[in-house]
């Protein structure tokens, strides 16, 4: 008997729970950021050159693009500053042991409650060749927590090791850092509770075409959560 999962992105549970409330040229240049080091370690996999001038204006062609989208003015010495920090943070990111590291696949994280079977699509930041995952946020999370940082890595936890990598400013110059993030499965109960509101922008899958379309982790609550090898 075919079983139907409710099945919804991560940043829509994530968005429920803890609404970002940044301002624009925060969120810009985040998105410039991600955009840029994934380009790079991508690309750096097929050349021994140096791509940080081309990662670079990556970052800030996406911060451009982001601003005028979002209606966003910003005065050019502002601009001027927040490309300088790019530069800084990219240099700092093209020494660290992260640039090895390549995006993964989408992944799916099914969850079983009763009759409820409920998923997650998840894909974090980079992942290794032993299976642990980095998740990168271009703020210093121990002086600035935020709480959709939090959720977040609460889901991803769940595919196995996440490290938040972050970046620790001083004089100017940054440093890259990481924490590791222990998984606690008992943040599912909280995801089924969203999963069967039925959220707008989730869908309904058959369980047999998310297993075969995406890698997955299971879990099943009896009397707690516990990670199987299968529905």
């Amino acid at each position: 008997m075919a079983i139907d999962v409710v099945v919804a992105p991560t940043y829509l549970y994530v968005r429920s729970r803890a609404p970002e409330n940044d301002p624009p040229l925060k969120l810009a240049f985040g998105k410039a950021f991600d955009r840029a080091i994934s380009q790079y370690n991508y690309y750096s996999m097929h050349t021994s050159r140096s791509l940080l001038g081309k990662a670079q204006r990556c970052a800030v062609a996406v911060l451009k693009s982001e601003l005028e989208n979002m209606g966003v003015k910003v005065s050019s010495e502002e601009l001027k500053e927040q490309t300088r920090k790019l530069w800084r943070m990219l240099a700092a990111w093209y020494k660290s042991p992260y640039v090895r590291y390549l995006r993964p696949k989408t992944h799916v994280i099914i969850m079983k409650s009763g009759d409820f079977v409920g998923a997650l699509y998840a894909q974090p930041d980079f992942e290794d060749a032993v299976g642990q995952f980095y998740e990168v946020k271009s703020f210093d999370i121990e002086k600035e927590p935020r709480k959709h940082v939090q959720v977040q890595a609460g889901v991803f936890s769940l595919l196995g090791p996440l490290f938040l990598v972050y970046f620790s400013e001083q004089d100017g110059y940054y440093t890259v850092k990481q924490k590791f993030v222990p998984g606690d499965p008992q943040v599912l109960d909280d995801v089924v509770e969203f999963l069967k509101s039925r959220p707008e922008g989730s869908e309904t899958q058959p369980l047999e075409k998310l297993l075969g379309s995406f890698p997955s982790r299971v879990y099943v609550k009896e009397n707690y959560w516990k990670r199987t090898n299968k529905i």
